[in-house]
């Protein structure tokens, strides 16, 4: 049984077909890095989206923070 992928498919960044001392070759790497990133920082982006965390542009959706973190808090993170 094959359990379906949570995201779609990142692209490979790949080197072991690759001679990084040719020229054209460290180019094609360099691509490859590009997409898989491009990749992996939609995905984190879209994951924030989806969480509320930030719109459509970027920005964050608020700057509350919890109540156990306002300076008036009795919480700690100190501890013994």
């Amino acid at each position: 049984m094959t359990v379906p992928a949570q995201h779609p498919a990142i692209p490979e960044a790949r080197v072991d077909d690759l001679d990084l001392d040719d020229e054209n070759d460290r180019a094609e790497w360099e691509r490859r890095l590009a997409a898989l990133a491009q990749a992996r920082l939609g995905q984190a982006r879209a994951r924030l989206e989806r969480m509320g965390v930030i719109d459509e542009d970027g920005r964050l959706v608020s700057s509350a923070v919890p109540a156990d973190m306002l300076p008036a808090s009795d919480t700690s993170v100190e501890t013994g």
